[in-house]
């Protein structure tokens, strides 16, 4: 009985996930009222000056983010299943779940705003929403990651924290502070310089890579010297 406790079970995953599904609704459901309403070529990329460059069909524009969304919602959902480690799953399974929804929140969220834009609205521009969403997830994420058990597809994955569960452990709880910053950092230039602010949120998570990818190599070292 208690090992079944410790599986992971998609059809409960999926019988979860129902604010999930609503969030899509929202999609197609504005999606669809924009649509008459949107130009022949539709603005979906935007560069850190906050121009267009990348445009979309009116059609692609709507139900290309919506794909996007159900796809990442898919693997999200299916690779825990097929973790070799998939018992250590339910140790964080509420971090998890947020994850899965966070993730199409944050879609979500980018899909809106640059609708709103391609319909003559500019009160929010559409990297600003990206700053922001981006940067309240890594946040999140920071304040959580010590949560997370030993498994190959979430967390620090480096070649040490996958060897080793100890290095897994100081490096996740390493790590969250570090990603905490890297999120509340560009969230904080955002209201007083916009476009800075999106090159330092680039900036923040090629830095928060580097140095969890440096400091796991570090206490692996140490680790196998003790």
């Amino acid at each position: 009985m208690e090992d079944r406790a410790k599986e992971y079970r998609l059809a409960a995953e999926v019988r979860h996930d129902w604010p999930v599904y609503l969030v899509w609704l929202a999609m197609l459901a504005v999606g669809v009222w924009a649509l008459p309403q949107l130009p022949p070529h539709v603005a979906t990329h935007f560069g850190l000056n906050g121009r267009a460059n990348g445009w979309m069909s009116p059609l692609g524009a709507v139900f290309v983010p919506i794909g996007v969304a159900v796809l990442v919602w898919l693997f999200l959902l299916v690779v825990p299943a097929i973790d070799p480690r998939r018992r250590n799953y339910p140790d964080f399974l509420p971090f998890y779940r947020s994850i899965r929804l966070l993730l199409v929140l944050v879609l979500a969220f980018v899909f809106f705003s640059s609708l709103w834009r391609n319909l003559g609205h500019t009160v929010v521009e559409p990297g600003d929403v990206a700053v922001l969403v981006v940067g309240l997830l890594f946040m999140f994420i920071g304040n959580s990651l010590g949560r997370v058990r030993h498994n190959y597809f979430v967390g620090i994955r480096t070649p040490w924290t996958l060897a080793n569960e100890e290095v897994w452990r100081r490096t996740h709880r390493f790590a969250g502070p570090v990603l905490m910053l890297a999120g509340l950092l560009p969230v904080i230039l955002l209201f007083f310089w916009p476009q800075v602010a999106r090159l330092l949120l680039l900036i923040c998570i090629v830095a928060a890579v580097l140095i969890t990818t440096v400091y796991s190599y570090v206490i692996y070292r140490r680790v196998a010297e003790e």
